[in-house]
C-alpha cells in the first residue's frame, strides 16, 4: 500500500456497561478485497487510491478497473431495511466509503454479513469504467423529520452527446432508492460530503474534477483528479420536495467535510464547512511521508472552518471567516467537524473538531477544539503533545437542555506511552474526565457514531 486511505477496512466498537466498565472489539470488514488479498498473500487487484508497490502489471490493472473499489474503510451508518420504518429491528448497519457499494455488518459482534449494491433507475450496466458511475459519499445524512436518508451519486457518460450528471438520491430503505434531482455537468466533480436542511440539500462542486483518461491510464483515483485554482465553486441547492435546483457560485475553495446547515428566519441558508486552499494534502498522505518526521511536517494542512450565507432570493453566496484570538488560529484550523446531532439542520452554537499542527509546524502538536459559532467567547481546546486524536463523537445526556451537555469520545493514540486509549471528555470544560486503556494499538480512525440501541 502507498496511501494511508488504502488500509484494509477495520471496524472498532466500544460498549459501555453503565458500571464504570467498557468493552472493546475490532474486526476487519470481510470484503472481497480483504478475503482475496489474505488468500493470495498479496494485495488483490482492486481500486486503491494511489496504487501499490510494486505496481500492478497490465492484466492486473485491467482487473482493477473491472473489480472497482471494495474497501469500505471510511464511515459506518444505519439504514432502515423497511421503507417508512423507524423500528430498531428493521435497521441494518453498514460500512461505507465514497462508493455506491456498501457492506452490511452485525453491529453486536462486528461480523460481516455481506455486500449491498442497490439498483438505481436508469443506471448503466457494468463497463470497464463502470465504477465511475458509482462514486457516492461516505457521509449519508438523515432527511429531517423522516425515516429516509440522502446521498449523492455520479453518473458517467461515455457518449459525447450526453452529459455526465450528479444525482441526489433518497434512500427509503437499503434496497429502495429514488432520484430526487439530477444535475448535468460537463466535468464530474469530486465530492466527499454535502449538507441538508429541513427543505434543501446543498452540494458544493469545488473545481476538482475526475479525469477519466488519467484514471483509465493509471487506475489510481487520486492521480486522476484535476484541480483548477482559478475557477469558482459551483453551489447547487436542491428543493427536497420538488427536486428544483437553484445554482450559484462562490469563491474558489476545496472542501472535504460539511459540518451543519440550517435555514434562518428569512428562509435563507447558513452553511458551515471545512475549506482548504487546494487538495494537495490528499496526495501527500502517503506511508512514506508519514514515516519520515520531516516529510510529514512539511505537509501543508490549510484547513479552515468557515461559514457561507446562501441567499435564496438573490441567488448569491457570501463567505464568512470566524475570528480567532491572537495565537489561537488553530481554533478554526481544524477538520473532522462534529456536532450534537440533536442540532442537525438547526441553529446551533458548538462545533467540535480535530486540529493538527497547532503551532503551525509539527504534526505532533494536536488538539480537540470546541468552536463557539455563536461568537460569545466560549472557544475551548484540549491539547497534548505527541498524542493523536481521532474524530470525536458527541453523546448527549438523556433529556438534556444544554447543547453541550453530554460527553465527547475520541480514540487516541498516545505516542509517548505507545498505547491507545478511549478518551472521555466533558464538552462544557473540554477536560478529560476518564480514559479507557485499550489492549491493542488502534490505528487512526476516520469516522463513526454512537448507537445507543446496540448491546
Amino acid at each position: 500500500m502507498i496511501h494511508l486511505f488504502d488500509a484494509y477496512a477495520k471496524l472498532s466498537s466500544w460498549k459501555f456497561k453503565g458500571d464504570g466498565q467498557a468493552t472493546f472489539s475490532t474486526k476487519f470488514v470481510d470484503s472481497s478485497f480483504y478475503k482475496k488479498s489474505m488468500a493470495s498473500g498479496d494485495i488483490a487487484p482492486f481500486i486503491t487510491f494511489m496504487g501499490v508497490e510494486p505496481p500492478f502489471g497490465i492484466l492486473e490493472s485491467m482487473n482493477v478497473l473491472i473489480n472497482g473499489l471494495d474497501n469500505m474503510n471510511v464511515n459506518v451508518y444505519p439504514y432502515s431495511k423497511v421503507a417508512g420504518s423507524s423500528e430498531i429491528k428493521d435497521r441494518g448497519y453498514y460500512a461505507l466509503t465514497d462508493f455506491w457499494k456498501i457492506y452490511e455488518f452485525n453491529a453486536t459482534n462486528l461480523n460481516t454479513i455481506g455486500p449491498v449494491q442497490a439498483k438505481i433507475p436508469g443506471k448503466p450496466g457494468k463497463t470497464a469504467l463502470g465504477f465511475l458511475s458509482f462514486i457516492s459519499t461516505a457521509h449519508p445524512l438523515p432527511e429531517i423529520g423522516k425515516t429516509s436518508s440522502l446521498v449523492f451519486l455520479t453518473k458517467l457518460s461515455l457518449f459525447p452527446w450526453e452529459k455526465h450528471s450528479v444525482n441526489l438520491v433518497r434512500i427509503k430503505a437499503t434496497d429502495e432508492r429514488e432520484i430526487v434531482a439530477s444535475i448535468p455537468v460537463d466535468q464530474l466533480p469530486y465530492m466527499h460530503s454535502f449538507s441538508v436542511t429541513k427543505n434543501y440539500a446543498i452540494l458544493f462542486f469545488s473545481p476538482i474534477y475526475i479525469n477519466i483518461v488519467k484514471i483509465a491510464k493509471t487506475v489510481h483515483p487520486f492521480e486522476g483528479l484535476d484541480w483548477y485554482g482559478d475557477r469558482q465553486t459551483d453551489v447547487h441547492v436542491i428543493n427536497l420536495k420538488t427536486g428544483a435546483v437553484t445554482s450559484m457560485k462562490t469563491e474558489n475553495t476545496f472542501t472535504m467535510h460539511h459540518a451543519n446547515a440550517y435555514e434562518n428566519e428569512n428562509g435563507n441558508i447558513v452553511l458551515d464547512l471545512v475549506t482548504y486552499d487546494d487538495p494537495n494534502f490528499i496526495t501527500s498522505m502517503t506511508l512514506d511521508n508519514f514515516r519520515d518526521p520531516k516529510k510529514r511536517n512539511d505537509i501543508s494542512f490549510t484547513a479552515k472552518f468557515k461559514r457561507y450565507y446562501i441567499d435564496m432570493k438573490e441567488r448569491n453566496v457570501t463567505p464568512y471567516s470566524f475570528p480567532n484570538a491572537k495565537g489561537q488560529e488553530f481554533m478554526t484550523r481544524f477538520d473532522f467537524p462534529k456536532i450534537n446531532e440533536k442540532y442537525r439542520a438547526k441553529k446551533y452554537c458548538y462545533m467540535y473538531g480535530i486540529a493538527v499542527k497547532t503551532d503551525g509546524k509539527s504534526l505532533t502538536k494536536g488538539a480537540v477544539v470546541k468552536k463557539d459559532v455563536c461568537e460569545k467567547g466560549r472557544d475551548l481546546a484540549y491539547d497534548l503533545d505527541n498524542v493523536y486524536f481521532s474524530e470525536t463523537v458527541f453523546v448527549p445526556t438523556p433529556n438534556s437542555k444544554d447543547e453541550d451537555d453530554g460527553i465527547l469520545l475520541s480514540s487516541v493514540l498516545d505516542a509517548n506511552e505507545k498505547k491507545s486509549y478511549l478518551y472521555i471528555m466533558d464538552p462544557k470544560t473540554m477536560n478529560v474526565t476518564n480514559r479507557a486503556e485499550l489492549p491493542t494499538i488502534v490505528p487512526y480512525t476516520l469516522h463513526g457514531g454512537f448507537f445507543p440501541e446496540i448491546h
